[in-house]
């Protein structure tokens, strides 16, 4: 039963950044959208790829920092009890793996573009 609460309340906690990163992110196009109804933007696939990548990869780097904050809280609230410090750990490797997956994603595409298309 409490393993289903902390399952719930991870779920709800990453639901919830993402829906506010998507409102924040609809705002932005929104605005950026002030041009005459028949005007399309002057957008190159290059663009659309690289804000493409960049977006997923801001998701990535979030869901990593929350993991990141949620091992951080199983650490300080382990009390002592070894099994939960393992778990604790493993949140913590995973959430920086996923970081470094993410900067290295970004670092690659970066590089790439700016080769390919300087």
């Amino acid at each position: 039963m409490k393993l289903i609460k902390k399952r719930n309340f991870i779920t709800s906690v990453l639901l919830l950044s993402v829906f506010v990163f998507l409102a924040s992110t609809a705002f932005v196009f929104g605005a950026a959208w002030d041009a005459d109804p028949g005007d399309l933007p002057d957008t190159t696939i290059k663009e659309v790829v690289i804000n493409g990548i960049n977006w997923l990869v801001g998701i990535v780097a979030t869901v990593s920092v929350i993991i990141v904050l949620v091992g951080g809280v199983l650490w300080v609230t382990a009390g002592g009890d070894e099994e939960r410090a393992k778990t604790a750990r493993r949140y913590l490797v995973a959430g920086l793996a996923g970081l470094a997956v993410a900067l290295g994603a970004w670092a690659i595409v970066r590089v790439i573009t700016q080769t390919l298309f300087p």
